[in-house]
């Protein structure tokens, strides 16, 4: 008791006052998201700066096949932004619950056979583009799982879409990307 009396008579003379520290603590699947969207931007920055080299017309200056593909996928994605972004907002593709685009027919498509061929053949690009980079992220990681890693992927694809983007949920019903997500 005199220990305590002492104590209490110190501190409030002193005016100290104890205070825990602060901490947050990260869930396993925010450091595997984050982990696996630091692989995704270190791979894209990486092919950005490739880019900005000069190489000769053999590929000199690039390390393996590996990252040759890659580099070309980073480069095909960003080729093709523009008419897979122009497809979302026709509504005649979407993101699926997986990572990848999926196309989802609408009369146009169904009618017209060109503008059909042009959309199927940019959805199995930008899908083997993804896969390329997918499996290279899974790699890096080395800890997940591919079912993680195309979760992760479609998280990120949908926060990159416009508005409007028709959207896969996990229950495999297609909804329209609202405003209020970013």
């Amino acid at each position: 008791m005199k220990y305590f009396l002492i104590t209490t008579l110190f501190l409030t003379l002193c005016h100290c006052s104890i205070k825990s520290p602060e901490f947050t603590i990260t869930g396993q699947k925010t450091a595997l998201e984050q982990q696996v969207l630091g692989s995704y931007q270190h791979l894209t920055d990486n092919a950005i700066v490739t880019t900005s080299m000069r190489t000769g017309g053999d590929g000199e200056g690039l390390d393996s096949p590996q990252k040759q593909a890659i580099l070309q996928a980073v480069q095909n994605q960003r080729f093709n932004k523009d008419e897979i972004d122009e497809f979302k907002r026709e509504k005649v593709i979407g993101e699926n619950n997986r990572g990848y685009l999926q196309v989802r027919p609408t009369p146009r498509y169904e009618q017209d056979e060109s503008y059909k061929k042009l959309v199927d053949v940019l959805v199995e690009e930008e899908n083997g583009n993804r896969r390329v980079i997918y499996q290279r992220v899974l790699v890096m990681t080395e800890v997940a799982q591919e079912e993680e890693i195309n979760a992760i992927f479609a998280n990120m694809q949908i926060d990159q879409s416009a508005p409007g983007t028709l959207i896969q949920q996990r229950d495999g019903q297609w909804l329209e990307k609202s405003d209020n997500r970013k």
